[in-house]
C-alpha cells in the first residue's frame, strides 16, 4: 500500500521556462531537473503502480482527470501533472504554462 509523505504542497518556480530548465531542485536529498520527469505524465504511473495507490494518490491531491484525446491529469490551477519516480519514491510534479510566458512549477506531493 502507498503512503504520502507529510510534506506540505510547494511551489518551486514561476518564471519564464528557459529559467526553468535550468534549474536543479533539492527533494527528498536527491537533485531533480525539469527533463527528469517532463516525459512521465501522471497517466503513465498506472502501468507502474496498482489500481488502489493510483486511485489514492488522484483523491488525495484532488487532481482532475481531462480526458481529451489524450488522458491528463491536472492540479489545481490546471497544470499538467508529472511524475518522477525513484527507488521506492514517487514524486508528484506539477508543470505548464500558467499564464502566456509564465510557467509555474509546483511539488504536489510524495509517497512510498
Amino acid at each position: 500500500m502507498i503512503r504520502k509523505n507529510e510534506i506540505t504542497r510547494q511551489k518551486l518556480f514561476d518564471g519564464d521556462e528557459q529559467e526553468c530548465l535550468k534549474e536543479i531542485f533539492e527533494i527528498e536529498n536527491h537533485k531533480i531537473k525539469l527533463i527528469d520527469f517532463y516525459n512521465s505524465p501522471l497517466r503513465d504511473l498506472k502501468k507502474e503502480i496498482d489500481d488502489e495507490s493510483f486511485e489514492t494518490i488522484v483523491r488525495e491531491n484532488k487532481f482532475n482527470v481531462k480526458n481529451t484525446f489524450i488522458e491528463k491529469y491536472v492540479s489545481e490551477e490546471g497544470l499538467e501533472v508529472h511524475y518522477l519516480k525513484r527507488n521506492d519514491v514517487i514524486c508528484l510534479f506539477s508543470y505548464g504554462e500558467f499564464q502566456p510566458g509564465r510557467y509555474m512549477l509546483f511539488l504536489e506531493g510524495i509517497y512510498q
